[in-house]
């Protein structure tokens, strides 16, 4: 579905690669998550789906096609795109931000704005706020919108950078349990990149621990980097030590509690 062939970047005036001969192949209908710290180039990668960052060498494949070759406003409004601060339209209401993606792609006024309310319910909000504008927004309401908005065209791709970085610990949650349930409703790609390996765990099928120059520390699952971590540098940045958890009865309840006994959880 996408796949990244020995692509490199270097931005002008930098001193060494953001990205260096980096290759990688997300499969269809998957969630993968590329992880890691600022400046590991996760963003870069991301932003080559759509063709917003050009690779010095190699090549960016979407949907089997040499993405250099097509023209880049056709493509990038046939995927998805979330960005961290929602980039809402502020001039226009929740329902005209949402629609407008749709009309882009053909579709007839009366029915993207229906398509809009649609999606405003899949992702947890009332489709009366489609009056509103994006200042009368909470944070994470404006998020949902984004989500809705990355959503609205139906396509078989949606990029997500770092969506949720913005807004508080429980509105976080809240977003993250949305895209949740998004995966088991709708067969989209998803291809999303964060600096959180909590958020990394939850919402990808397949995590990409990036290190220095997209260098990959680790590729798998989230069972395979508890279980068996590739070397020290993933131990380390997945806080492996920390994740070695026991069961302590207390009252009647079936703790769960990690290695220095901080209580992480209760078994039901």
């Amino acid at each position: 579905m996408i796949e990244f062939e020995k692509v490199s970047k270097t931005y002008p005036g930098a001193s060494r690669p953001a990205v260096e001969d980096f290759s990688y192949r997300v499969v269809e209908g998957t969630s993968t998550v590329f992880v890691g710290p600022s400046g590991c180039g996760k963003t870069t990668l991301l932003r080559m789906v759509n063709r917003m960052v050009s690779p010095d060498s190699g090549r960016v494949l979407v949907r089997g096609e040499d993405i250099s070759k097509g023209d880049p406003v056709g493509l990038r409004r046939s995927i998805g795109y979330v960005m961290q601060h929602s980039g809402l339209l502020p001039h226009r209401t929740v329902t005209d931000n949402v629609a407008a993606v749709a009309q882009l792609n053909g579709m007839g006024r009366r029915q993207a704005r229906e398509r809009a309310a649609e999606l405003l319910k899949l992702v947890g909000l009332d489709p009366a706020l489609g009056s509103r504008y994006p200042a009368e927004l909470s944070g994470g309401q404006a998020q949902r919108v984004g989500v809705a908005r990355g959503l609205v065209a139906n396509p078989d791709i949606l990029l997500m950078d770092e969506p949720f970085g913005a807004v508080d610990p429980v509105v976080r949650r809240g977003l993250q349990e949305e895209i949740l349930a998004i995966k088991e409703s709708m067969d989209t790609t998803i291809l999303m990149v964060t600096h959180d390996i909590d958020e990394a765990f939850l919402l990808g099928d397949e995590i990409v621990l990036l290190g220095d120059a997209a260098v990959i520390e680790q590729a798998g699952s989230a069972e395979d980097f508890i279980t068996s971590p590739a070397s020290e540098v993933v131990r380390e940045f997945t806080g492996a030590d920390s994740r070695f958890l026991s069961v302590r009865e207390h009252e009647g309840r079936s703790l769960i509690v990690d290695r220095n006994g901080r209580v992480r959880g209760v078994l039901e």
